[in-house]
């Protein structure tokens, strides 16, 4: 099938809504108009063979899903909606195409653009948008001295198909004071929260073990895809504890033992 054909077939199957996406895909930028009020966030993640997934442990259709998660899980950070994305794929063989874009597709977010490219191995990248109410998004930098620092769910298991917590971002927005998603690892993520807001941390309890990791790995193994979040109170069920943030030194009192893509 030609470059032209693939397009083709992406235009007509990737989920519309027609909300905000003016020109889409097929031109050479797409046109997005924001609602009034609303600010645009903006993320982009690699999805590299060899480096986030191995084949054949995942399907074609898997690595698309979890590409769009990554995405998808940034924005849940900044207490941001989705909108819409931008999906580019180079792959080693065209056949590869569409059960990736399938994947992507499942999340049911508008894919208003992208390229396609030839490549020895997968490589897929996803830049996602989101919108937030003006001056509500969440940021790492917000940690204030008192809050309860907490996260999401269970920790410690390589997730292949890894859930992104959009469901709580109407709960954490205009509730928490910072926030991020917990992929690279727990102790090093509080570390780059505690850091960016200047402020150290007492832990007050283990985070919460997914089944079959232990608690090495719920600290510092990463690809979990909950958040972590920092409120000045407790935010409610499904929100586990694990620190007090405090006046100090920046970062984590634990050593950030976590992903680190050239250590």
């Amino acid at each position: 099938m030609s470059e032209q054909a693939l397009i083709d077939w992406i235009r007509k199957t990737a989920p519309r809504f027609g909300q905000g996406v003016r020109v889409g895909i097929g031109d050479d930028c797409a046109v997005y108009r924001p609602a009034r009020g609303e600010e645009l966030v903006f993320t982009t993640d690699f999805t590299i063979e060899g480096r986030h997934f191995e084949r054949p442990a995942y399907t074609p259709r898997e690595i698309g899903y979890k590409a769009m998660a990554r995405g998808l899980s940034d924005l849940a950070a900044m207490g941001a909606e989705p909108r819409f994305a931008l999906v580019s794929l180079a792959v080693p063989d065209e056949a590869l195409v569409k059960p990736l874009m399938r994947g992507v597709f499942a999340h049911g977010v508008e894919v208003a653009g992208g390229d396609l490219s030839w490549s020895g191995k997968i490589h897929v990248d996803v830049v996602a948008c989101g919108g937030v109410p003006r001056g509500k998004a969440l940021l790492r930098s917000g940690v204030k001295p008192g809050d309860v620092i907490a996260v999401t769910g269970p920790l410690g298991r390589w997730k292949k198909r890894p859930r992104p917590r959009l469901d709580l971002v109407e709960r954490i927005r205009g509730r928490a004071h910072a926030a991020m998603d917990i992929t690279d690892g727990l102790s090093i993520d509080l570390d780059r929260m505690l850091r960016a807001s200047g402020l150290s941390c007492e832990i007050t309890a283990a985070p919460p073990v997914a089944r079959g990791a232990t608690l090495e790995q719920a600290w510092h193994h990463g690809e979990d895809y909950e958040l972590l979040v920092a409120s000045g109170k407790p935010l409610g069920e499904g929100f586990y504890e694990i620190a007090r943030a405090v006046e100090g030194k920046p970062g984590s009192p634990l050593p950030p033992k976590g992903w680190d893509h050239f250590r």
